[in-house]
């Protein structure tokens, strides 16, 4: 599975999804001459009974057991039986379970690359189609592929239905502790506020680079500075996508700083993402970057004494970017015996039913687009994000996780090079050479 470092476990539809729940019945139909695409497609499933099999990783089993159930409730015709597969091994099991003669119906893809060249999975294009999902490329870019399997144009080929972001974490108790009256809006006042931090005796950021926390801040400053299309087309191995940019170096440069004026915690370098969570969520630390797989702990813990906001942006004119993949997204092998029945699911899965059920179990952010009302939240910390996160969503400000942009990007580049940067041993201009080097020659492989 392409999947951030989410800790403890990686878009949006519009009005006319009213369609959602009404599809199933008599439809539309269609065919394709391409080798992925199925030779013809039908919303019309009758009154037959269907078996289906679906795939994915135990991390995503509390809400797909949960979709799985409301859809079978809505379609009692359609019975699916979920395999879930330890997370560990779900990327290196993927593909084969998709190409086995015996696929399962709905998977999960963990290498769409490999799964489009190899045609083990079919387009989804005449399903968008046939059931009219609104599915805009800002927000699908990493589950396109053209026919080679070069990700990010071509056809859609798996559907999210729900988000993971970076973003901060905020102690709103210790903020009031620091004098900090409002929430950041910018990297200066961001700054700012960690000095505050400091002075009041506080530690200004949480965070930890035993296994590479410390790239959600960085990132956030690296994009904001460069932009949302360059880092994109670094992470999608696009010809002369090069990490050395003036962004990476200011974001690298600001790590170290912020190390050597005490803002992070001591020896963040043995800190590991478990630890740092608990430490944040025991009252330690004013700011806390990480992702919204960590809201329901953290809600928990604090109850309303925190929001979840994204980094800041350079100027109060900006928009924050963030780093974000889907939560949950499927595609259907080619191999699947029962491809309008999948298809059948994955409509359903971008319904108004499903996001509230994703917004009841899961801390990730549902599926939505310009024009639709957001399911009512869990929390304080999940409306603060909603609230926060719906606006940079509808921009367009997002990027995929740049942990994700080569297999072994995150233990061989990103991992020990942040460790030396902030030990320094490396300046930020050699922390972003290395980090390039290393991507060049998995590239090149």
């Amino acid at each position: 599975m392409k999947s951030v470092i989410k800790q403890g476990g990686v878009a949006l539809l519009a009005t006319g999804m009213i369609l959602s729940l009404a599809a199933c019945g008599p439809g539309s139909t269609g065919s394709s001459e391409s080798s992925n695409e199925p030779s013809s497609v039908s919303t019309d499933l009758g009154s037959k009974s269907y078996e289906l099999k679906l795939w994915d990783g135990a991390g995503l089993k509390t809400v797909d057991d949960a979709l799985i159930k409301g859809f079978q409730s809505k379609y009692p015709n359609i019975h699916i039986k979920a395999n879930y597969d330890p997370d560990n091994v779900s990327a290196q099991n993927g593909p084969r379970v998709i190409s086995s003669t015996d696929a399962p119906d709905i998977a999960r893809l963990t290498d769409v690359n490999t799964a489009v060249s190899g045609h083990h999975v079919i387009s989804l294009e005449p399903y968008v189609k046939a059931y009219g999902w609104k599915v805009p490329k800002s927000q699908t870019q990493l589950y396109r592929a053209d026919a080679k399997g070069r990700l990010g144009d071509g056809d859609l080929y798996a559907l999210p239905n729900s988000y993971s972001v970076s973003g901060v974490y905020v102690n709103t108790k210790l903020t009031a502790k620091a004098g900090i009256a409002d929430l950041p809006r910018t990297l200066d006042e961001f700054e700012s506020d960690m000095g505050k931090a400091k002075d009041a005796g506080l530690i200004p950021m949480m965070t930890y680079a035993k296994d590479g926390g410390t790239s959600f801040a960085f990132q956030a400053m690296m994009t904001n500075t460069d932009s949302v299309q360059s880092v994109q087309d670094w992470i999608l191995q696009k010809p002369k996508a090069d990490f050395r940019t003036k962004g990476s170096k200011k974001a690298a440069q600001k790590l170290q700083d912020w190390n050597k004026e005490g803002y992070l915690p001591q020896g963040v370098n043995a800190i590991d993402a478990s630890t740092a969570l608990s430490r944040f969520t025991a009252g330690e630390g004013v700011f806390f970057p990480s992702g919204n797989w960590n809201l329901a702990t953290v809600a928990k813990a604090m109850g309303d004494d925190v929001q979840f906001i994204p980094f800041p942006a350079n100027s109060a004119n900006e928009q924050p970017s963030i780093a974000a993949n889907a939560g949950s997204f499927f595609g259907i092998p080619k191999n699947s015996r029962n491809k309008d029945a999948a298809a059948c699911f994955l409509n359903y899965t971008q319904s108004d039913e499903a996001r509230q059920i994703i917004a009841n179990v899961s801390g990730y952010y549902p599926k939505t687009v310009e024009g639709q009302s957001l399911p009512k939240a869990q929390s304080a910390l999940q409306r603060s994000m909603f609230d926060y996160y719906k606006d940079v969503f509808d921009s367009g400000r997002s990027t995929d996780f740049i942990n994700n942009a080569t297999a072994g990007i995150q233990s061989s580049g990103f991992i020990p090079n942040f460790q030396l940067l902030l030990d320094n041993s490396l300046t930020a201009q050699q922390f972003t050479e290395k980090i390039q080097q290393e991507y060049s020659q998995e590239v090149r492989h």
